[in-house]
């Protein structure tokens, strides 16, 4: 063999290894204009539901995929419902055994995406959730409430990946 050949043989390779790989986002370009309603919020936190809208907005802008546009000019409209702010005990106080200093925090959502032109639903109230650790220094609402904003921005990523994967059906 050449040398050539040989150097051809491994990029041939490589590029076939990539002729599947699509750069950006499979979403088409009808449907990027997206608008957010403010998060109905069913749990006992009151700003659970504007945090989390707020996070998905950062989310959309720094992404770039999507658009954030007004209601009237969006074809994608995104509604969510927060429904629970759960956490689960992790990690306990070395001084006292029944008193947990370390919570996981889930935060939970249903999400809905629909466009408003067609009138197709792509989302129908999928639950989509997050967690994050909330260290409580002996006040458990102070460290709830404080871990919101991180979970809510990762409850953002969660519900952006799944704008992501919408398609419009075939007919």
């Amino acid at each position: 063999m050449t040398r050539a050949t040989l150097f051809a043989l491994p990029l041939l390779a490589l590029l076939a290894g990539c002729a599947g790989y699509r750069l950006g986002s499979p979403v088409p370009e009808a449907l990027r204009s997206v608008h957010v309603a403010a998060f109905e919020n069913r749990t006992a936190y009151p700003m659970a539901g504007a945090i989390a809208a707020q996070q998905l907005l950062d989310a959309l802008i720094e992404d770039g995929t999507f658009a954030p546009t007004d209601y009237d000019e969006a074809r994608l409209r995104v509604q969510a419902t927060i429904t629970g702010v759960g956490t689960q005990a992790v990690s306990y106080s070395r001084n006292n055994n029944i008193e947990p200093d370390e919570y996981h925090v889930v935060l939970s959502a249903q999400l809905y995406a629909f466009d408003a032109q067609t009138g197709e639903t792509y989302i129908n109230g999928k639950t989509v959730r997050a967690i994050d650790s909330a260290l409580t220094r002996n006040d458990y609402q102070t460290a709830v409430a404080d871990t919101l904003p991180r979970v809510s921005r990762k409850l953002a990523q969660a519900i952006l990946t799944e704008l992501h994967g919408i398609a419009p059906r075939e007919n």
